[in-house]
C-alpha cells in the first residue's frame, strides 16, 4: 500500500470514528425534542416537561404551565431551530409571571448528566430569579428543585396535573 492511499485511509477511519462518537454519545436535553425513544429507561426528554405542574414553592401553592417552543438561533449567516421550554407561573390568587429556559451554569448543582435537569428563570417583583427543576427519573410525574432568591435556595416540589 503506498503512502498516499494509507494517508487517505487513515483520514477516512479517523472521520468515521468521530462520526460514531458523536452519534452514540450521551444525548443532552433538547437534542431531539420530538422523539419518544430513550436511550435508557431513566432518560428525560424535553417533551416530558410539557404540561401543567401543581407546585409548592416554599409553602406557597403555585402552578407551572410549561410548553415546548421552537426558537431560531443564528450565529452570523448560519441559523438553526432549537427547542426549549417556556411558559408561565400561575399564583394561587391568579397572577401570572413568565418563565423561560436558561442555560445550566454557574451557581447550579454540579453534575455530569443534564438530561433530567431543567434550568429556568421566572420573573418576580425582585427581577428574574433562577430556578432549577430536577425530574424524578423513577416517576416522571414528579419534579423538585429550588428557586434562588438573594443567593438563598428555596425549595420547590411539583406534581404533573
Amino acid at each position: 500500500m503506498n503512502k498516499t492511499t494509507f494517508r487517505w485511509l487513515s483520514v477516512l477511519v479517523s472521520f468515521l470514528g468521530v462520526v460514531l462518537c458523536l452519534s452514540f454519545g450521551q444525548k443532552t436535553q433538547g437534542a431531539e425534542p420530538n422523539t419518544v425513544n430513550r436511550r435508557n429507561p431513566t432518560d428525560v426528554i424535553l417533551p416530558d416537561w410539557q404540561g401543567k405542574w401543581d407546585c409548592n414553592l416554599d409553602g406557597r401553592q403555585t402552578q407551572l404551565d410549561l410548553q415546548l417552543v421552537e426558537d431560531k438561533f443564528c450565529e452570523g449567516n448560519i441559523c438553526q431551530n432549537v427547542f426549549k421550554i417556556a411558559g408561565r407561573m400561575i399564583e394561587a390568587q391568579g397572577s401570572e409571571v413568565p418563565i423561560e429556559q436558561r442555560d445550566y451554569g454557574r451557581g447550579d448543582i454540579p453534575t455530569a448528566r443534564l438530561d433530567h435537569l431543567l434550568a429556568l428563570n421566572f420573573k418576580s417583583s425582585s427581577g428574574w430569579l433562577p430556578m432549577l427543576l430536577i425530574m424524578h427519573t423513577g416517576n416522571r410525574q414528579y419534579a423538585s428543585g429550588y428557586v434562588r432568591w438573594n443567593g438563598i435556595p428555596y425549595g420547590i416540589q411539583c406534581h404533573k396535573s
